[in-house]
């Protein structure tokens, strides 16, 4: 009997065994590590003075341990979302931990303190699967968060996020506008100091919903700065009294071509600006637009603007209109145009100037 022949075929068994048990023990060890790699993590959670805790519940079971070394598959659990697979987890209570994760990574992502929550919901048709799968599949927490948030900033009819919280904002104040009449300037005259905003600290409730806010409803507010009210001063000196230029020219430019008084046999209530049909008709003062119409008169088509202290103006035979009555004009507004329509010998612009309805020489209260 060849006994070291026995010897050495025995030992060479033992190497192989031994390089086999080794092998599976290497295996066993990179697929272990790949499991706690996603798994065997420790999560802490401090949302809205709630602590959540996630913890790995590694098994100790030596056979499957094995299995997933020599399969490369996990026993686990699919993360399913309206029938849907969204992602794989080895926890089987890990549905709170997710959803906890979702609002944390909603509220980072719009920018609202943690401590100001004052309620939160996710409305979703989700649940776990337990399904065996490859070991390569399996996520950490982050990776399946991150999956069922982009679905919700997809499609918020499948994830419907909903927080109520609590806004601090410092606001400005929009001075407010005081009129003051004076003496001291003619009538179409003001002069301006400006205001100084205020600042006021607003808490606010707000309820967002798939990013957007829904609601707002102020709850308090606390002025930090007093705002500074705009003054404007306008004058009521009656410029016509003092003999003082006024009123602004109603045309651009043009030859007075019939001047105010006599003429032909008739008294001339205004005075003749030449122009062509069309060019602008600026009104000369602010006011009131009361008549803008054809006038049979011999006015053509007129506009009439009522003007402070009984004063207004009329602008004839016009070509177009630009204004109606009711309106409000600033002076130098184009108010009509230039025409030639009524009693008119050629395209020109009547103008007058009236004081209690009576007509008045307006030509030298024409800011030249």
């Amino acid at each position: 009997m060849d006994i070291k022949g026995e010897t050495v075929k025995q030992y060479r068994i033992i190497n192989k065994f031994a390089l086999l048990v080794s092998i599976i023990i290497i295996t066993l060890n990179i697929n272990t590590f790949k499991v706690n790699a996603k798994a065997n993590t420790n999560l802490n959670i401090d949302l809205n003075n709630k602590i959540y805790s996630l913890s790995n519940k590694g098994s100790d079971n030596l056979l499957d341990n094995l299995m997933v070394a020599l399969t490369g598959k996990i026993n686990g659990y699919e993360v399913v979302l309206n029938e849907n697979v969204v992602g794989y987890t080895v926890l089987e209570n890990n549905l709170e931990n997710i959803k906890s994760e979702v609002l944390k990574k909603y509220i980072s992502e719009n920018s609202i303190r943690e401590d100001m929550v004052k309620s939160f919901d996710i409305k979703w048709d989700i649940n776990l699967r337990e399904e065996r799968f490859d070991v390569e599949m399996l996520q950490t927490n982050k990776e399946v968060v991150d999956n069922i948030y982009n679905i919700a900033e997809k499609d918020p009819e499948k994830i419907r996020i909903s927080v109520n919280y609590i806004k601090e904002e410092v606001n400005n104040i929009k001075p407010s506008t005081i009129i003051i009449p004076t003496e001291d300037l003619y009538l179409g005259e003001s002069k301006v100091e400006e205001g100084q905003y205020g600042l006021k600290k607003e808490i606010k409730e707000v309820i967002s919903e798939s990013g957007k806010v829904v609601n707002t409803k102020t709850i308090k507010e606390e002025i930090i700065k007093d705002q500074v009210s705009k003054k404007i001063y306008r004058g009521t000196k009656n410029p016509y009294e003092y003999g003082v230029a006024f009123l602004n020219h109603p045309t651009r430019g043009g030859v007075m071509t019939s001047g105010y008084g006599e003429r032909w046999h008739s008294f001339h209530k205004g005075i003749d600006i030449a122009g062509n049909i069309g060019d602008d008709v600026f009104v000369a003062m602010d006011g009131e637009v009361i008549y803008a119409e054809y006038n049979d008169g011999g006015y053509g088509n007129l506009i009439i603007v009522k003007h402070e202290d009984n004063m207004s103006t009329y602008y004839g035979h016009l070509s177009d209109f630009n204004v109606k009555v009711g309106d409000k004009v600033k002076k130098g507004n184009v108010i009509g145009k230039v025409g030639n329509t009524g009693f008119s010998t050629g395209p020109h612009l009547h103008f007058e100037l009236r004081v209690n309805d009576e007509p008045v020489d307006p030509t030298n209260y024409i800011v030249q």
